[in-house]
């Protein structure tokens, strides 16, 4: 599954999820990935499913509305990292 043109895969590696508040990093959680606070969701999880909007993530990922809506603000502030580079 693609986000704007680009794979999930190359979005967790260029993508500095830690700067976002409602992300964590624990060691011997989900291998370390960054995940959603309180959760074992990823945020490329959401973001594969972008198109169902807040709601429906929120629901689907038994996360809060608030937190959803933070990953999809930082997400859009921080898409210009994804940009191809030449």
């Amino acid at each position: 599954m693609a986000v704007l043109g680009y794979g999930l895969a190359k979005m967790e590696a260029v993508m500095d999820w830690l700067d976002c508040p409602v992300i964590e990093q624990v060691p011997g959680k989900m291998s370390g990935v960054p995940v959603l606070r309180h959760s074992r969701v990823r945020p490329t999880d959401l973001l594969g499913n972008i198109e169902q909007g807040p709601e429906w993530l929120a629901d689907n990922h038994d996360l809060s509305l608030e937190d959803v809506k933070a990953v999809l603000a930082f997400y859009r502030r921080h898409q210009r990292q994804l940009a191809p580079t030449p």
